[in-house]
């Protein structure tokens, strides 16, 4: 990160250097100048946190200036100060968008540290949001969906480029990844846009009433049926229909499904006409159907069928440094939503959403800044904010653990292992591989197999030894 940015508008030039002296060390970069209007050039070429403005000057009044430095950096923040200030005097400058006012002469030089520390933060951070918004709206969206993260990238151009095709797509993904919104996307981008998008979820439905919701049934073809419905097969024809969770679909229904595939055509539940439909099938799991396969609980000639084109979408913890990007993006749609103040989050409550396992994924992220943003009541969200939807961080891992298959559950728990006694050790693997009871080469093996990398710096965190970027 850049050093902080200051700069000292004032026409006497000892005040510009004694501020400057006060202001200068914890990596900031402190310049003055006894010219406004040249001021205003730097500020509009190399755009700053923080300008100390004096209200008095020949050349041009700090009064006049500041809504024109405002103009050229909206995110710089700017403390007059004046020898002849009053009350109405800091109203108006308050009105014209400065963030705080101080009155000279300074009776203590450490007061005008803490206003400029506090200042610098805040516009630090507006800095940093407004270059996401930027890259968020020139880069790293897909139809709302955000990532910065080059596997979701690769997924993106994945999905602009199969959307106007009319073959079989399945997407994969842990719960809450987003297989539904990419689901539509895939819709929406389509030649079948105008036409229906018919979702339904195949987990934890009774296999009969499953069966009559996606194929229909005639009036008299079971206890109740009193009348002839349509099924989502035929709701969906001229369009799409999403199967999700077609991992959890019984094996008699895959029959059902895999022959209305291959002969493009059904019969509703009582009824012996063929039903002729044209759709564009999209299909997505949790579950690693190839070990289904291989279970004998689902059909190995019904994947084929659908994994024509497979779209993975990596778990959040895969893909941290999209955190940041969707935290913020979440607070600003939240805000927005909610009518209220808070636009920002703390360096701190972001560095502790970036450390989250986020066992439920973007659907628990956004879920939790939602509440936070909701009964929030001050312009930024600080770890107190998370403090009851987050309470439990230890939890995440044992959940994740449950929600595997056991090779999966086995190969997080020894990654998991690996990391924390890397980061124990401040990335050095010779020590941590003695506490592991492996030869420092074994422990060097296991790392490679698991896709992780040695970090050697004392700041090691277990994010920095992710070796797939994703």
């Amino acid at each position: 990160m850049r050093p902080a940015r200051l700069l000292i508008i004032d026409d006497e030039a000892d005040i510009c250097q004694l501020l400057a002296e006060a202001l200068a060390g914890d990596g900031r970069q402190v310049d003055w100048t006894t010219a406004p209007l040249e001021a205003l050039e730097r500020v509009k070429s190399s755009p700053c946190e923080l300008v100390l403005l004096d209200i008095k000057m020949p050349e041009i009044s700090g009064l006049d200036l500041l809504p024109r430095l405002k103009q050229a950096s909206p995110g710089t923040a700017v403390l007059v100060m004046s020898a002849f200030g009053n009350i109405s005097m800091a109203v108006e400058a308050m009105k014209r968008g400065a963030e705080d006012y101080l009155e000279k002469p300074f009776g203590d030089l450490e007061v005008v540290r803490l206003a400029a520390s506090r200042l610098i933060e805040s516009a630090a951070v507006r800095l940093e949001n407004r270059t996401l918004r930027r890259q968020l709206a020139e880069k790293f969206q897909l139809d709302g969906l955000v990532s910065a993260s080059p596997r979701m990238q690769e997924t993106f151009a994945m999905v602009r480029k199969v959307a106007p095709l009319a073959t079989t797509v399945l997407i994969t993904g842990e719960t809450g990844t987003g297989k539904e919104r990419i689901a539509r996307i895939l819709h929406q981008n389509s030649p079948r846009a105008k036409g229906p998008f018919v979702s339904v979820n195949c987990g934890g439905l009774p296999e009969g009433l499953l069966e009559s919701l996606l194929f229909g049934h005639e009036k008299g073809a079971f206890t109740g049926a009193a009348r002839r419905t349509r099924g989502y097969f035929e709701e969906a024809d001229g369009g799409s229909l999403f199967l999700d969770e077609i991992g959890d679909m019984p094996p008699a229904l895959q029959v059902k499904i895999l022959r209305t595939l291959q002969e493009r055509s059904f019969q509703r539940l009582g009824s012996s006409e063929e039903i002729l439909v044209d759709l564009r099938l999209i299909a997505a799991t949790h579950r690693n159907l190839e070990e289904e396969v291989r279970r004998g609980t689902f059909r190995q000639d019904l994947l084929y069928r659908i994994n024509v084109i497979t779209v993975a979408l990596p778990p959040l913890r895969d893909r941290r440094e999209d955190i940041p990007l969707l935290a913020r993006y979440f607070v600003e749609k939240y805000a927005a939503a909610f009518s209220r103040p808070a636009r920002e989050l703390t360096r701190e409550a972001l560095h502790y959403l970036c450390h989250r396992d986020w066992p439920g994924n973007v659907r628990q992220l956004e879920n939790v800044i939602e509440r936070a943003v909701a009964l929030s009541s001050g312009p930024r969200l600080g770890l107190e904010d998370f403090s009851e939807s987050l309470a439990a961080p230890a939890d995440d891992f044992l959940v994740r653990l449950l929600q595997s298959p056991l090779r999966e559950a086995r190969r997080l728990f020894e990654r998991h292992y690996l990391l924390e006694n890397l980061r124990r050790y401040g990335g050095n693997v010779t020590q941590a591989a003695r506490r592991a009871g492996l030869p420092r080469q074994n422990y060097h093996r296991k790392m490679k197999e698991l896709g992780l990398r040695t970090v050697s710096r004392m700041d090691f965190t277990p994010a920095e030894a992710e070796s797939e970027p994703a």
